[in-house]
């Protein structure tokens, strides 16, 4: 279970680097609240159904904003440096 984990966050802060913005902390959002991954106390609240509520909405804009290209733009200038604290943020949990 501990190697599925570590494949998790792996490739939860490659997307962070590369991919959409809150792809990664969905994803670990969802694998806090199965059980999957075991935040530290003070990142509990990210297994909360508001997070995933509000995650999964970010990601629904980010992929809505791919087919619109101003959209996608506007997007773009707002999570180039909004990935590397996600990636950081991440990164923290573990």
């Amino acid at each position: 279970m501990e190697t599925i984990a570590a494949l998790g966050m792996g490739l939860g802060l490659a997307a962070a680097c590369g991919l959409r913005v809150f792809l990664p902390l969905l994803l670990m959002s969802i694998g806090v609240r199965t059980g999957v991954i075991e935040p530290s106390s003070s990142w509990m609240w990210i297994g909360s159904w508001p997070a995933i509520v509000a995650l999964s909405s970010a990601c629904l804009m980010e992929v809505a904003g791919y087919y619109v290209p101003i959209v996608d733009h506007l997007l773009d200038a707002v999570s180039m440096p909004a990935a590397a604290l996600a990636g950081a943020a991440a990164a923290g949990v573990a």
